[in-house]
């Protein structure tokens, strides 16, 4: 008995048809009638028919493979984007090569260059570090390329979340609740998102007419839980002290959160916080988080399908996509005054 698999001239000998036929059935391609598709996909099915992805690879000249490049996976915000993006992927029968950048404008560049030398289909970016020279590298390839939270460029299409509209309700939140002394811990501000959440807090307390005004910047430069407790620390020691502070993520804030309880204070009877993101863990730290919610489903399935249509030939010129985010209001804020 023979241990070959069947081959697609396999198929199309017993349907009665040709294998262009069949390559027409099974790519979806051609007008091909009713009857005959019926004998072509019973004919697959008897002969447990599967599709070489090698060779139909050397044919299409195509991987197969989108190449998904992530700032750092541990981040539940960007984990999630991620797995999305697989999800959608897998639907398509792509399969999602995953670049971990770590922080490192070495690993992005090297990951970038691979992808510019066409071992991936289409590449998505999460979160470019080293936003100028990446991003100028993928405009110039030929590599269809989609920017998640990045800059907006009119080279390469984009789908982001407004940052700037959530820090500024984020801030507003705090202010309409009577609170005049409003600090803010930033993310990292080599990136995009993070200078364009500072941009909002310090829009809405002009907008508003106040004056003081504190950013503290993580010394890590990352958006972890350590970096909110530290950072929260260095803010305890500034006076006059906020009543109020906007954290650029929520992992930063709930390590702020624990800064907080070590200096003897509570959540929100001492000093309101406001989170960025709506990770799952917001709604359980104690008190609940305040927060800014991202649309990450939206935001990675709407990456993805800008992507496919690229890769399909359809080039969206400048193609930019701002996501509307939403104040999630919880247990860590409270009116003053």
């Amino acid at each position: 008995m023979s241990t070959k698999a069947p081959t697609i001239r396999d198929v199309a000998e017993l349907a009665g048809v040709s294998a262009q036929t069949v390559s027409c059935v099974i790519n979806g391609k051609g007008s091909i009638s009713a009857a005959t598709r019926l004998r072509v996909m019973q004919a697959i099915e008897t002969l447990n028919y599967r599709r070489n992805p090698i060779a139909r690879s050397m044919r299409t000249r195509q991987t197969g493979l989108i190449g998904l490049l992530v700032l750092d996976i541990i981040s539940p915000v960007l984990s999630t984007i991620a797995s999305t993006v697989e999800a959608a992927a897998y639907a398509e029968e792509y399969n999602v090569l995953l670049y971990n950048v770590g922080h490192s404008v070495r690993r992005e560049r090297d990951f970038v260059e691979k992808a510019a030398d066409r071992r991936v289909d289409g590449l998505i970016i999460v979160n470019a570090v080293d936003e100028t020279h990446s991003i100028e590298m993928v405009a110039q390839s030929s590599v269809p390329t989609v920017l998640v939270a990045s800059i907006e460029t009119t080279a390469v299409p984009s789908v982001s979340t407004d940052n700037i509209r959530g820090a500024y309700l984020a801030t507003q939140h705090a202010i309409e609740l009577g609170h005049r002394e409003i600090a803010h811990i930033s993310g990292a501000l080599e990136l995009a998102v993070a200078r364009h959440r500072v941009q909002g807090y310090q829009q809405a307390l002009d907008d508003y007419g106040l004056s003081y005004r504190r950013v503290v910047t993580p010394r890590g430069n990352r958006w972890s839980y350590r970096d909110g407790y530290e950072a929260m620390q260095r803010l305890l020691q500034m006076s006059p002290r906020p009543t109020a502070v906007f954290v650029a993520g929520d992992q930063m804030a709930i390590g702020a959160y624990r800064a907080l309880t070590e200096a003897g204070l509570s959540v929100p009877d001492d000093m309101s916080v406001i989170g960025f993101d709506d990770i799952e863990a917001a709604m359980f730290t104690a008190p609940p988080l305040t927060t800014i919610r991202q649309p990450f489903y939206e935001i990675a399935t709407q990456a993805f399908s800008l992507l496919l249509q690229i890769m399909d030939g359809q080039r969206p010129q400048g193609a930019q996509i701002i996501l509307p985010p939403e104040l999630i209001v919880r247990e860590s804020t409270r009116s003053v005054g």
